[in-house]
């Protein structure tokens, strides 16, 4: 039986490693999933890998990653430390396996406290990583541990917003969360015209009531097991789900609807809850679901 598909969690220096602990170990306890824990490790590439002095350098830093995921009762499948020059590339190269399910990462620590600001590296993975992407807001791992109640997806009838629900619901269904949809119409500016369809409909009303459509077909098509809470709202989009991430322990929403397939690419929506969301955010790929299973 093949091995189950791992949340790797990005241990950097540069960004706040125990935010990023910290939302891998909740993930791993929710969805039962191996954590693996991954470090970069500077590597010129003129160096012999095979000289004895970066050998031992390396294993004592497995040595202290193994040591850092047991202070903080981490059970972990594995610690591997990566030799390259770039953090980015190399965690590039992890989403691209198969074995990888989920790669988290930490917000910068310049960033406000206790909300989502993307370092270097996190912006690099949501610009082309290969597997879906967590990020921990900055504080994250001082916050009380506790088991997610609440978990929040944007939904705006795109197929990147499926996946997302997708994902949201294979989360709730392993950690008995219950799931927000949350649904967002924003008003054209020049949408009060009739529509040609129904006299006295603006375009506007038209595109309203389809979007209200998918939002309950959506909530009616949830499995039995889940429970679901229902939020369709009018507004600005990303300020919306912005405030909505104050009430949810976990937002999950889909890259934009253009760019690579199978690469996570955020959109002015998932930008703005990369720099200011209040709980961390799962971003999925074009065309590539959230799998934690074997």
């Amino acid at each position: 039986m093949p091995a189950a598909r791992s949340i790797v969690i990005a241990v950097d220096a540069d960004e706040r490693t125990l935010d990023a602990l910290a939302l891998g170990h909740r993930l791993a306890d929710a969805t039962g999933a191996p954590a693996v824990l991954v470090t970069v490790f500077a590597h010129h590439p003129l160096h012999d890998p095979a000289d004895p002095e970066l050998v031992r350098v390396r294993a004592e830093a497995r040595v202290s990653l193994l040591e850092l995921a047991e202070a903080e009762g981490l059970d972990v499948a594995d610690a591997r430390v990566i030799p390259g020059n770039f953090a980015a590339r190399e965690l590039q190269r992890v989403s691209e396996d198969p074995a990888t399910g989920l790669i988290v990462v930490g917000s910068t620590a310049r960033g406000p406290l206790g909300r989502l600001l993307l370092g270097g590296v996190g912006e690099r993975l949501l610009s082309g990583g290969a597997c879906p992407v967590a990020v921990a807001p900055r504080g994250y791992g001082d916050r009380e541990a506790a088991a997610l109640r609440c978990i929040g997806v944007g939904l705006d009838g795109s197929q990147e917003a499926r996946l997302a629900l997708d994902a949201a619901v294979a989360l709730a269904a392993t950690s008995g969360a219950r799931i927000r949809v949350i649904t967002v119409f924003q008003r054209l500016a020049f949408g009060g015209a009739a529509t040609a369809a129904l006299p006295g409909e603006s375009a506007n009303d038209a595109m309203r009531g389809g979007l209200r459509a998918i939002h309950h077909s959506a909530i009616a098509d949830m499995p039995g097991e889940v429970e679901v809470e229902s939020r369709f709202v009018d507004g600005a989009a990303d300020e919306l789900l912005v405030a909505q991430s104050e009430e949810v322990d976990l937002l999950v929403v889909g890259s934009r609807g253009y760019g690579p397939v199978g690469a996570v690419l955020l959109g002015s929506v998932s930008t703005a809850l990369a720099r200011a969301a209040a709980c961390p955010i799962i971003v999925t790929p074009r065309d590539r679901p959230l799998d934690l299973s074997p």
